[in-house]
Order: C-alpha cells, then sequence, then structure tokens
C-alpha cells in the first residue's frame, strides 16, 4: 500500500505535538530544568528560575552598578588630571580621601530609576542610564529591558520578594513559580493550560488562591 509523503508528515507532526504535551506536563523539556545544575566552575547548585519582575530587577541593579563604577572611574582621571596640572599649587590640591561620590547623589539619581512612578518614565529613565553605561550602542539590552518593563507584573523589591515568598511556599518547581509570577492567569484551568505540569501538583482551590494573592501584588503602572 502506498503511503503519501504528506501523510506520513502528518502523522509525524501528530506525534511530535503529543510527545511535547507530554514532556511539558512532566518538565522533562531539558538539562536546564534539572534541579541541580552545574555552574561555570564545575560546581553543584540549585536551579534558579526568575520571573519578569525579578528579572527586571536584577539587571537595574546591575545597570546602577555600572554607572557607579562608571562614575568613580571618571571622578578618579579627573583627579589625576587636576593634580598634574597643579602639583605646586597648594590652593588647588585635591585630597585624597574623596574618592567616592557623593551618597546624596548616587541615591537620588538611583531611587528615581528604581521607583519610577510611570512606565514612560522609567522607559525614559532606561533611555538615560544605557546612555551613560554602554553609549546608547547596546540594542539588545534595551530591547530586552523594554520588554521586561512592560510585561512586569510587580514593580519594587518589596513586592517581588512577596510574591517570591509566596510562590516559595508551594514547593512548586523554580520553572512554574518563575512561570506564575509572570502569567497573568485568572482562573487555574487558564494556568494550568498555561503551564500543564502543575495539573497532577496543585489542587484548583489552592491555585486560585495563589492568583488572587498575586493579582492583588500586581503593580498597575
Amino acid at each position: 500500500m502506498n503511503v503519501s509523503t504528506s501523510t506520513f508528515q502528518t502523522r509525524r507532526r501528530r506525534l511530535k505535538k503529543v510527545e511535547e504535551e507530554e514532556n511539558a506536563a512532566t518538565l522533562q523539556l531539558g538539562q536546564e530544568f534539572q534541579l541541580k545544575q552545574i555552574n561555570h566552575q564545575g560546581e553543584e547548585e540549585e536551579l534558579i528560575a526568575l520571573n519578569l519582575s525579578e528579572a527586571r530587577l536584577v539587571i537595574k541593579e546591575a545597570l546602577i552598578e555600572r554607572r557607579r563604577a562608571f562614575k568613580r572611574s571618571q571622578k578618579k582621571h579627573k583627579k589625576k588630571h587636576l593634580k598634574h596640572e597643579n602639583a605646586n599649587d597648594e590652593t588647588t590640591a585635591v585630597e585624597d580621601d574623596d574618592d567616592d561620590l557623593d551618597e546624596d547623589d548616587v541615591d537620588a539619581d538611583d531611587d528615581d530609576f528604581m521607583h519610577s512612578e510611570t512606565r514612560e518614565k522609567e522607559l525614559e529613565s532606561i533611555d538615560v542610564l544605557l546612555e551613560q553605561t554602554t553609549g546608547g550602542n547596546n540594542k539588545d539590552l534595551k530591547n530586552t529591558m523594554q520588554y521586561l518593563t512592560n510585561f512586569s507584573r510587580f514593580r519594587d523589591q518589596e513586592t517581588v520578594g512577596a510574591v517570591i515568598q509566596l510562590l516559595k511556599s508551594t514547593g512548586l518547581h523554580p520553572f512554574e513559580v518563575a512561570q506564575l509570577g509572570s502569567l497573568a492567569c485568572d482562573t487555574a484551568d487558564e494556568a494550568k493550560t498555561l503551564i500543564p505540569s502543575l495539573n497532577n501538583k496543585i489542587s484548583d482551590d489552592e491555585l486560585e488562591r495563589i492568583l488572587k494573592e498575586l493579582s492583588n501584588l500586581e503593580t498597575l503602572y
């Protein structure tokens, strides 16, 4: 009996889809989903999965630290230049004990960036910060931050911390925890449809309670 190529391909696609659904239901999706991971130093460590809000805060803090380092470098370079130019002029000598940035200036800059009142204001701050730290040339990072800002559900460190504590208490896989923190699911059925591996791990009533608490914590820009 002859079997057409199209029929064979259709059957193959169906089998592949079934296999993918089964893998998704059990999180058999690759080495990166194993609870024990090997880091770059060859050491074993726990799997870490971030929701969008956590990732946004981590990158923002890294950018702030980069800006601080950049400003410290600029200030030290300026001092060296002044010392060289005014080596014999006591009235313009620069003291060595003032290497650190003015804490008030740093705190004001950082606070404005970390606690932007609106999404538009935050995106403006990101543009300024990327210009200061990367010369505005890192388009991938800018696009990533724009995506995270637009789709993050929880804005500040305190709220994100509360979300982490709430979801960790469920004992779910880190990937499931991260997905629940990122996806704005309204019902348990929706959550279990989008995250199939939840089906045999948590009751609908418990999941509904968690989703409601997440909704209450969500930040509206």
